[in-house]
């Protein structure tokens, strides 16, 4: 991160121009004393000299106080890695007064602003009772000032989905079919179109790195769109039947639970649900039964990457925002991994069941540690 640092930026103009801080001194209309402490933080310059001083050095006064309200990419994804960790281990508003202030230093800084606000809805369900709600409502204040205020039209379309996802998770759906409703536009294969301008370039490892990413991404969009369909055929077994079918398909066809544990732990749970819903309770403790032998059965902390046929994805994968890290730590992955079945309602009906017992008992001995 950039810091206030006046004092770094006197003493390397000073020894550039080969002046002496008396020299400074007499020019500013202050005592040696007074440049010496501004020279070793002891004290800042009054504003008032901050003009007189950048116009000396023939630089901006932003130069002069070395004020960069910005962060880089890699100090954006440490500082989101760190405050998901303090949201492990220290008190929740403790790590909320942090991103306050965070949020005002860096007010102007946009990509810093979105993954505060994507900090706040991956972890909003820390809070207490309605609390949950004040944290979403300041994760959608944040996305709605990049729409207005930044000029980077894809962060612009990523906050409005954000945006969107928050107010599904405040049941107020009339908001998010207002954003996203006709947000949509003809989509064109840029990317088939990119490969082969790679292609014809005399670059075809390019060009494959680029059908791969976007074979992987759009594996990724079927898999979350049919779990979603899935939750909204409950009622129709023949129609659920199918689209389980499709995502035990999909799934064998990528070898998705390799690939992408975190997609099948949430597919496999939501097919469970359908089945306990649908009175199916041997095929509902199936579906617990391959949920818990993945989660159990991976590497923590869960992190993104290729595989033989995704072979070239992984130099991609490590420049995203985030890099190939989950968007929580490892304790809040594991502990919601556990509740997901432990403390879901839908399995109450379940709980006296000695395979679903057993099944609890089996993630919070290997996951609860």
């Amino acid at each position: 991160m950039n810091e206030l640092n006046i004092a770094k930026t006197l003493v390397l103009k000073r020894k550039e121009k080969g002046i002496t801080q008396e020299e400074l001194a007499a020019y500013i209309g202050v005592s040696k004393a007074s440049v010496s402490k501004w020279e070793t933080g002891q004290s800042y310059p009054d504003i008032t000299f901050l003009p007189q001083l950048a116009s000396y050095f023939n630089i901006t006064v932003d130069e002069l106080i070395n004020y960069q309200p910005q962060m880089m990419k890699e100090d954006i994804q440490k500082l989101y890695l760190r405050l998901s960790n303090d949201f492990a281990q220290k008190p929740f508003d403790q790590v909320m007064d942090e991103i306050r202030e965070i949020r005002k230093k860096y007010f102007s800084c946009f990509p810093l602003l979105f993954h505060l606000g994507a900090l706040l809805l991956n972890h909003y369900m820390l809070a207490k009772g309605s609390r949950q709600q004040e944290i979403l409502r300041e994760a959608i204040d944040l996305f709605s000032r990049i729409k207005t205020e930044s000029d980077d039209l894809t962060l612009c379309r990523k906050s409005n989905v954000m945006e969107a996802t928050c107010y599904i998770i405040l049941e107020e759906p009339d908001k998010t079919i207002e954003l996203l409703a006709d947000a949509k536009t003809p989509v064109l294969n840029e990317n088939h179109i990119l490969s082969m301008g790679y292609s014809m370039s005399g670059k075809p490892d390019k060009a494959k790195e680029i059908l791969q990413i976007e074979i992987y991404q759009n594996f990724l969009n079927i898999m979350q769109s049919l779990t979603t369909l899935l939750q909204l055929e409950i009622a129709d077994v023949q129609a659920s039947k199918n689209i389980i079918d499709r995502i035990n398909c999909l799934s064998e066809t990528f070898h998705a639970p390799e690939l992408h544990p975190a997609t099948m732990l949430s597919a496999y749970l939501n097919v469970a649900a359908v089945f306990v819903l649908q009175n199916d309770t041997d095929n509902a403790l199936a579906a617990l039964q391959q949920y818990c032998d993945l989660a159990v059965g991976i590497s923590y902390p869960i992190s993104l990457h290729g595989d033989r046929f995704f072979d070239r994805i992984d130099e991609w994968l490590a420049e995203l925002d985030l890099g190939v890290h989950a968007p929580r730590d490892d304790k809040t992955v594991r502990q919601g991994i556990i509740d997901g079945v432990a403390k879901n309602p839908v399995f109450s009906v379940l709980a006296d069941h000695v395979k679903y017992r057993h099944i609890v008992e089996k993630l919070t001995s290997v996951l609860g540690g």
